[in-house]
């Protein structure tokens, strides 16, 4: 089997009984169900199936890392000297007050 079985193994497993607990506190079925007991082995087959049909791993096709054209662009010149205009100094001194 390709894939990660073991992770569609533990998931589905994980899946299907959260399903269960989560369909039992919603009231949906009661705790004698067999559903309980069904939910998590359906989850284990679906993990399983998803992890054979999955594309993880395998030994796939490799895209080569120079498969992209590299960007080209123009020099940008950087001239601050008279692009940057200097703003008016803040003055921050408190305002005297009349306490006199």
């Amino acid at each position: 089997m390709k894939g990660r079985w073991f992770l569609g193994l533990v998931s589905g497993f994980l899946f299907g009984l959260m399903l269960g607990v989560t369909l039992f506190l919603f009231g949906v079925i009661p705790l004698h169900s067999d559903w309980l007991w069904i939910l998590p082995l359906l989850g284990i087959v679906l993990g399983l199936v998803m992890a054979a049909w999955a594309p993880f791993g395998g030994g796939g096709e490799e895209v080569p890392a120079t498969s992209v054209a590299p960007a080209t662009t123009a020099p940008v010149e950087t001239t601050l000297e008279h692009d940057v205009v200097p703003d008016e100094p803040v003055d921050t001194s408190p305002e005297p007050t009349d306490d006199a």
